[in-house]
């Protein structure tokens, strides 16, 4: 599917508005005339000028339609792949807690690569090391903590 410069360039500039909307509610800071609605205030102005940036000359041409259905979307596979990226990643957020990021992570990334099509031989070892790279990568790098879930006994 493809998204036409006026669409793309309507829904960046109500974005933009939206944040800026949300911002105001945030509580003023007393004694300073600085708050913090300023910088998403200014984050949500410049997605309204980029918008209106990318609105108006789509609007003058107007030639083409604001979407476009792609040939990977007249194909059944292609559709149920999308799927099942889009219905993975919802079970995750949902088990990740308790099964744990390595268990969750193995059989989300077996589960993609043999829709894929990766060789067979690789998927296990190619699952594996991703899922130990990208722990490694948050857990030590980042800092950020991973879900342990069954294996909290032996979290290091």
């Amino acid at each position: 599917m493809r998204f036409s410069e006026a669409l793309s360039g309507l829904l960046l500039a109500v974005l933009g508005a939206a944040v800026i909307a949300w911002s105001q509610t945030f509580p003023p800071m007393p004694g300073q005339s600085v708050g913090p609605s300023l910088f998403p205030s200014m984050i949500g102005g410049g997605l309204v000028i980029f918008g209106v940036m990318l609105l108006a000359p789509a609007l003058r041409r107007g030639d083409r339609p604001w979407v476009e259905i792609e040939d990977w979307m007249r194909r059944p596979r292609m559709v149920l792949n999308f799927a099942l990226v889009v219905g993975l990643l919802v079970v995750y957020a949902f088990v990740v807690d308790a099964l744990g990021f390595f268990l969750t992570s193995i059989v989300f990334l077996v589960s993609l690569f043999l829709a894929f099509g990766v060789n067979r031989k690789w998927i296990l070892p190619l699952a594996v090391i991703v899922t130990f790279a990208i722990h490694y990568a948050f857990y030590t790098l980042l800092r950020v903590p991973l879900p342990w879930g069954v294996f909290e006994g032996i979290a290091w």
